[in-house]
């Protein structure tokens, strides 16, 4: 997916090297003028509004307007090249994690609630992510894991998929569509994207533990840590099977609780798996 991408390249690329070029051409000062640039922009009328508005309840019109306005604003700087790929990165994701904080959601995106939750009556302000500090700038990478991990040599490798069939696609398709910059036709309740991409193997009973082994045998580490649900697709003993091939298994258990849209307990143990590959 691509707007989890664009979060970690926020999170780990942002810099106060980034955006000169646009602070040159708008003939701003600092990253807060971008900011206040863009939430003193016109609201504007448009796709948008009209799907998640109008039409279904995701945010207020006016909220809806705003975030139209920054939308379209940042794809003309991107397309008249006045910002680079990862500084569009940091404004989308800056963008959907302002958007978030005024959606009228219980989480996720895959229903919007009823009646207007108090958050998404508050107006709409964009706010850059802030980065994590540290003395070196990390890498992010969007591809499949086992492609990336066959690459090179890894200190720790944290797996942690999908062990259950909802996809997330699905229930982050708003996010994701903000992040394609795209205007797809949309359909259901949800209004989600109609070509939106295909589950993980991982979502998949029959193709869920020959996931974990093809991730598994291209990996080159020295500690891997695998994270998993106890009650997720791949039953424990088929992976304590698929590990024993390396030194030291540790098993370690965390209590939690679970997503459930039904009347029912919740509590669900998460298992973390640690092995050395000598």
């Amino acid at each position: 997916m691509k707007f989890p991408h664009f979060f970690q390249i926020a999170k780990l690329r942002f810099n106060q090297t980034f955006f000169l070029k646009l602070i040159k051409l708008l003939g701003l000062v600092s990253l807060e003028d971008i900011a206040e640039h863009l939430n003193e922009l016109r609201p504007k009328h448009g796709w948008f509004v009209r799907e998640y508005a109008q039409k279904r309840y995701f945010f207020t019109e006016h909220n809806a307007r705003k975030i139209q306005a920054c939308r379209r604003e940042i794809k003309g700087w991107y397309q008249k090249e006045w910002i680079t790929y990862e500084e569009r990165a940091v404004l989308l994701a800056s963008l959907i994690n302002s958007m978030d904080k005024v959606a009228n959601t219980a989480g996720t995106y895959y229903a919007y609630l009823k009646t207007w939750h108090r958050k998404a009556l508050i107006n709409f302000k964009f706010e850059f992510i802030q980065p994590t500090l540290g003395k070196n700038s990390g890498s992010s990478f969007c591809e499949p894991a086992e492609s990336l991990l066959s690459r090179r040599h890894f200190n720790i490798v944290y797996l942690d998929p999908p062990y259950n069939e909802r996809s997330y696609p699905h229930y982050y398709h708003l996010p994701e569509t903000i992040a394609q910059e795209s205007t797809p036709c949309v359909h259901g309740m949800s209004g989600i994207h109609s070509n939106i991409s295909s589950m993980s193997e991982f979502n998949k009973v029959k193709l869920a533990k020959q996931a974990l082994i093809d991730v598994i045998d291209k990996a080159r580490f020295d500690l891997l840590v695998f994270h998993y649900a106890d009650n997720g697709i791949i039953n424990n003993q088929d992976i304590v099977n698929i590990l024993s091939n390396f030194q030291g298994l540790d098993e370690y258990y965390i209590d939690s609780k679970g997503y459930t849209t039904k009347e029912m307990p919740r509590d669900i143990k998460h298992h973390i798996y640690m092995v050395q590959n000598a």
